[in-house]
């Protein structure tokens, strides 16, 4: 697949799935709001998220996550995108009406064992989600990293897992910034 097929299928996919900007934009994250479809779930900080709830599902931006690549640093660069992306979405959870009954916010990644860091925790994905999902991802970030398949080579870039981030734990990134979001919230449940 040509790199500007691959960017038509990216805009396609944001149009059909509904997946937004954060705020105004500009953001390494985007987000695309849903229902949990799943069984019942208990989150670190005491988070129940049920069959049915409000959830936000967080999408990387490729384009943007390929540009900090470009400019080198990526690493460093890339967390601190990801940070201030949650910051401005715990603010949208504040300002926007339909956010405000999301209970938490998911998404896939290969880079699972990484967004522990920011304050996320992992979840295994069914084998098929895993299988399918997986090559996908994997196909992606061969495409828009400038290493290509080289950067599968490094690093466990193989599985494939869900990261989730409670309400309570993404508003910390607005009271306190990464450092308390990491830490977890001691809060159960759905605060604010």
């Amino acid at each position: 697949m040509t790199y500007r097929l691959l960017q038509a299928l990216d805009r396609w996919v944001i149009r059909h799935d509904r997946i937004e900007p954060i705020g105004s934009g500009g953001y390494i994250l985007r987000v695309k709001l849903t229902r949990h479809r799943g069984g019942r779930i208990v989150l670190r900080d005491g988070t129940v998220i049920r069959p049915g709830d409000p959830l936000a599902e967080l999408h990387l931006d490729n384009e943007r996550a390929a540009a900090l690549h470009a400019e080198g640093h990526s690493g460093i660069r890339f967390r601190r995108e990801i940070y201030r992306a949650l910051a401005a979405l715990a603010g949208e959870f504040a300002r926007r009406e339909e956010y405000r009954p999301i209970a938490a916010v998911f998404g896939a990644s290969l880079f699972w064992a990484e967004a522990t860091h920011a304050g996320f925790e992992y979840r295994d994905l069914s084998p098929f989600t895993r299988w399918w999902l997986g090559w996908w991802e994997r196909y992606l970030l061969s495409q828009y990293h400038p290493e290509g398949r080289r950067r599968l080579d490094r690093g466990r870039r193989t599985v494939l897992r869900e990261v989730w981030m409670s309400r309570a734990t993404v508003l910390a990134f607005a009271r306190g910034g990464a450092a308390a979001a990491a830490g977890g919230s001691s809060r159960g449940g759905r605060d604010q």
